[in-house]
């Protein structure tokens, strides 16, 4: 069985939810908004994962161990000293992952609503794409400030172009990135620090190994429902998932 590891980013602050709190310990229901996406990968059996930390980590490590003590040394943290971006993120955590080959899924701590059964697609979808990348992709009712996702002329999922980076063609294309990935370890060892600051933000994107990974095979793009894809940024956004979650049974 194929090593797999989960790696959750969890390091910025959320200044948009109006509180000094780091977002991903805002609450839904019970639980901190990073416990899903831990559980998620917990459903998988991830053998490591690994919680990116930034802003307050103190108390998000405090919280987060409070929330599974049961993963005792599977459970690790990786502090992100600078907000440089989520690749930059991503590469935090890679010190803190054992494993020198298996898979690794990339999930962010605000995104809370993501079923483990999407994550075996992803994940399978992984395993079977010749570049060891698997990316997911929404259609949004409103695709501004998303990423788009670029394509070519077969249809192969090419890049992702951010929003203030975008020509206006590229902002007319609907299918957007959902964040959440799937990529082989030693894939993501080497192409990371491949990755440039060469955008609006000046931040090492994640975003940018879907075009290195389309040089070396076909990626793969799983488009997922858009609640799935949805994350927390404001209050308001965190109210309305909490409002769905219910609706579900308060499941997942």
């Amino acid at each position: 069985m194929t090593t797999l590891v989960a790696i959750i980013l969890a390091a910025g602050k959320g200044t948009r939810m109006g509180s000094d709190l780091p977002k991903v310990l805002h609450r839904m229901g019970d639980d901190p908004l990073v416990a899903f996406p831990i559980r998620a990968a917990r459903a998988l059996h991830a053998e490591q994962i690994v919680v990116v930390v930034g802003y307050q980590e103190a108390l998000v490590r405090e919280q987060v161990r409070a929330a599974f003590p049961e993963l005792g040394d599977s459970l690790r943290f990786a502090t992100q000293t600078e907000q440089l971006g989520t690749g930059h993120a991503t590469m935090s955590a890679l010190p803190q992952v054992d494993a020198e080959q298996g898979l690794a899924l990339v999930l962010s701590g605000d995104v809370p609503l993501l079923l483990p059964q999407t994550l075996v697609r992803l994940r399978t979808a992984c395993e079977e794409s010749t570049a060891g990348l698997a990316m997911t992709s929404f259609v949004p009712d409103d695709p501004f400030g998303y990423g788009r996702v670029l394509r070519d002329d077969a249809g192969r999922a090419v890049g992702i172009r951010e929003q203030r980076d975008a020509s206006p063609q590229q902002q007319a294309i609907t299918e957007c990135n959902a964040g959440t990935y799937a990529a082989r370890i030693e894939h993501l060892r080497a192409d990371l620090p491949r990755v440039g600051r060469n955008n609006a933000q000046g931040e090492i994107y994640l975003t940018d190994l879907v075009a290195l990974g389309a040089q070396r095979g076909d990626v793969a793009c799983l488009q997922i429902d858009p609640v799935e894809a949805a994350g927390v940024n404001t209050p308001e956004q965190l109210a309305e998932l909490e409002a769905i979650w219910r609706e579900r049974g308060s499941a997942g």
